[in-house]
């Protein structure tokens, strides 16, 4: 049996060697974006007959990386018997288009289902334009960086040396005065920039510097893979103009001077969903896009065709509508009426653009097509306004899933919910041959009678939930 051991430094650099040797041009598998966004993952790492993969948690469930060393196919089969003794989903993350074809062909992973969401995915851009601007189309580029040479002097760009880092610290915390009303993932990369900051080096990875007076205006820190060099970082100040392309171009440079040869591309990673941010790096005029995939195998999902209508007395359960956007987002927005849900959207990692209704209409999509949830809207009629929402989720090896639903206040206290509860999880058991778990938080009254109401028993209790399960 495969064993996980929880992240640490010292493993990471263990591990160095196998993430070198992965054939992927995506940036979630380097050894400074494993050190950059651990924090909350629950990341683990495994080694087995010399061969590497990671755990860690995608969308609140676990997700394992695609096996990269001496022994993948075995290592395929370790983890399907991973996951069956430990009750898990088979879930990969940051698949790429080739390894998708390859699971696609596997016989061991039939059936699957597999969604990217273009807010993660990573820019590429050609190595020597990156460091020269050369062309018509970087007209704008090239302005930038003689508008800085023009204000503060020839661009002194260099590693970043050990007495720097007074200096440094001094430009991290006049960044973050600058960019205090932030989404809560970018204040999470920026505690993770401070983490790459202090283990860089033993990483042995690059960090270098824009200096202006003794000070340092901007920063960069990335890994060289294959031909591809990745930048995990690119901070610069806001006062000094025309520092970003400056110091972007500079590091490139930079890194193919200490290299004494010329890499193909630059990866910069992804946008987010920041507007802003994806603006710029188009600017920058990518080669290409590394979409990365999320892929559920076996996900009891891939058995619909699609959501199907489901009467059932006073409600109807039907597939989310796009006319449904409006009322999704009143849904998720209502804090109070969350709070037993377990959900506050202010808190909520994913959510990185405008909030409005495309944006969590988008994310139910994608959980769909990725075959981690089947979500349904409670209505009064089929052609009636969404009242509620019931999921269907946290498909796990051995044949259970988890049921949610929460409705509007308004509709609170009239037997709707009991009605669509219950027609889920018969749906559930009837379609797609599951076992129904649920759990409500132990001051939920209301959840705790409807879901007895609807045929399920306590199983158990601990600090903050009842579990319950079908009979």
């Amino acid at each position: 049996m495969l064993k996980f051991e929880p992240f640490s430094l010292d493993g990471l650099v263990r591990i160095q060697p196998y993430l070198s040797r992965g054939a992927q041009l995506c940036s979630d598998l380097t050894a400074g974006s494993l050190l950059m966004w651990q924090e909350g993952t629950d990341m683990q790492f495994c080694v087995w007959n010399d061969t590497f993969s990671v755990r860690q948690d995608v969308g609140e469930q676990p997700a394992f990386s695609w096996p990269i060393g001496a022994d993948p196919d075995g290592m395929i089969d370790e983890l399907l018997a991973y996951t069956r003794e430990n009750r898990l989903a088979m879930r990969f993350f940051a698949i790429d288009e080739n390894l998708l074809e390859r699971i696609g062909k596997d016989p061991r992973l039939q059936p699957f289902k597999y969604a990217f969401d273009r807010r993660w995915s990573d820019y590429l851009y050609s190595f020597e334009t990156a460091g020269t601007f050369a062309g018509r189309k970087f007209s704008g580029q090239r302005n930038h960086v003689n508008r800085f040479r023009k204000l503060y002097g020839e661009p002194e760009i260099r590693f970043l040396r050990p007495e720097d880092r007074p200096a440094l610290d001094r430009m991290v915390s006049l960044y973050e005065r600058d960019h205090l009303d932030r989404f809560e993932l970018e204040k999470l990369e920026f505690s993770g920039t401070k983490r790459l900051i202090d283990a860089y080096e033993k990483l042995g990875l690059y960090a270098a510097c824009l200096a202006v007076g003794g000070e340092i205006a901007a920063f960069s820190i990335g890994e060289v893979i294959h031909d591809t060099l990745v930048i995990h970082v690119e901070k610069a100040l806001l006062k000094y103009d025309g520092a970003y392309p400056t110091m972007y171009s500079g590091f490139v440079r930079l890194v193919g001077e200490k290299l004494g040869y010329p890499l193909k591309l630059v990866n910069r990673e992804d946008d987010s969903g920041n507007p802003g941010i994806r603006i710029s790096k188009q600017q920058y005029h990518p080669v290409g896009m590394v979409n990365k995939y999320l892929v559920h195998v076996h996900t009891p999902a891939a058995r619909l065709s699609g959501i199907p209508v489901l009467p059932a007395g006073d409600v109807v359960l039907t597939a989310m509508r796009e006319t449904d956007k409006d009322a999704y987002l009143a849904l998720n927005t209502d804090i109070e009426n969350n709070r037993l849900w377990g959900y506050d959207y202010r808190e909520d990692l994913m959510l990185t653009g405008p909030v409005n209704g495309d944006l969590f209409y988008e994310s139910v999509q994608y959980d769909m097509a990725a075959g981690d949830s089947v979500n349904f809207a409670v209505r009064l009629s089929e052609d009636g306004e969404m009242i509620g929402e019931g999921i269907l989720w946290q498909f796990a090896s051995d044949g259970t899933a988890e049921i949610g639903l929460r409705l509007m206040p308004q509709y609170h206290g009239k037997g709707y919910g009991r009605t669509a509860f219950g027609a889920i999880a018969d749906f559930a058991e009837r379609e797609l041959g599951l076992k129904c778990l649920a759990r409500c938080f132990l001051e939920n009254t209301p959840s705790y009678h409807m879901i007895t109401e609807s045929g399920f028993r306590v199983t158990g209790e601990d600090d903050r939930f009842y579990y319950f399960s079908r009979t």
